[in-house]
């Protein structure tokens, strides 16, 4: 590890400590990052996290664009969030710059390595920025002792055993047996069966549209919110200088591309034929309940199109690509 280290991290959320938002402390942030992850309200952007002697700096993942840059003066301290949330490591870090009221709160779920290395680091280098020290070559040492340790304790992936297939996704298909009683009973046992593997396979691909469906309503959810945020902010700026934090939050604002929203609604179309096709076979939930379900995230699609109703049309009337 040299001097400039980095690590990819989940941006979790931001909170303002504002007294108005019941966020007077670290405590109040916390228990309302605890709330949000009770209630499915967090929406994760991954980002890769750099820590220099000066400063942290926040980049974008695919472009290595700097998105944030808060110099070590403006950063007020950072904290470790163990097994809180479903995000078991968890960085906090509090900044404020001489422009900001009140200080942001930034929470990381730290995926790739621990949350205390990454405040280890931190830390280190605010101390010595601060008081003048050298301890951060000592903790970057440190830290690529236990890196080394943890991955020499990691068995190699040919020694694993192969992990067992788990359960069906959010549709069940009903057992084999259920199949062939609902089949015809003139039906051979091979007909049977390749009725049954039909059902199966039909299922699948109805699961991994329903999941890709909601990883778009996900975004959109997760774009609004940071939109409704960065207009909150825009209205308390006094000068035209970017402010910490609306650099992520940009980030998170961006809607899916129109390439998602096309394959979106077209795998909308495909799980409509499907659970028409699947209506006798699938249980827990029917297909009547899942079609209930899917008329929530093709509005809230639709809404966000840009009123391209050409778009939604010409999708919805386009074969779609299997998952």
């Amino acid at each position: 590890m040299q001097e400039t280290s980095q690590y990819h991290v989940e941006h979790l959320a931001t909170f303002v400590m504002d007294k108005s938002d019941a966020i007077a402390t670290v405590d109040d942030a916390i228990r309302k990052l605890v709330l949000l992850d009770s209630k499915d309200k967090i929406w994760t952007q991954e980002i890769l996290l750099q820590v220099t002697s000066s400063s942290v700096r926040l980049l974008d993942c695919d472009t290595e664009e700097e998105l944030e840059n808060f110099p070590m003066s403006t950063v007020q301290m950072t904290q470790t969030v163990l097994n809180k949330t479903r995000y078991p490591s968890v960085l906090l870090m509090v900044c404020q710059d001489s422009e900001q009221q009140r200080p942001d709160i930034h929470f990381f779920h730290c995926d790739e390595v621990e949350a205390e290395m990454v405040h280890a680091d931190i830390d280190s280098a605010l101390g010595d920025n601060k008081h003048g020290k050298k301890m951060r070559p000592q903790t970057l040492k440190v830290n690529q002792e236990k890196m080394k340790r943890r991955h020499e304790s990691i068995i190699p992936p040919s020694a694993q055993k192969a992990p067992s297939p788990g359960g069906k996704g959010r549709v069940a298909a009903m057992s084999v047996q259920d199949a062939e009683r609902r089949g015809s009973k003139k039906q051979s046992p091979q007909s049977q069966e390749q009725l049954a593997q039909s059902i199966e396979s039909d299922v699948q691909i109805l699961n991994c549209s329903l999941d890709d469906i909601e990883i778009i309503v996900a975004q959109l959810q997760k774009a609004a919110e940071a939109f409704s945020q960065l207009n909150q902010r825009n209205k308390h700026k006094r000068s035209k200088k970017r402010l910490p934090a609306e650099g992520m939050l940009t980030l998170r604002a961006k809607p899916p591309t129109e390439e998602e929203f096309i394959d979106c609604l077209q795998k909308m179309k495909l799980a409509f034929n499907l659970l028409a096709k699947l209506k006798k076979h699938i249980q827990n939930p029917s297909a009547s309940e899942l079609i209930h379900f899917l008329f929530g995230p093709l509005e809230l699609v639709l809404q966000n199109c840009g009123g391209q109703s050409s778009l939604a049309l010409s999708s919805l009337l386009t074969c779609p690509r299997m998952p």
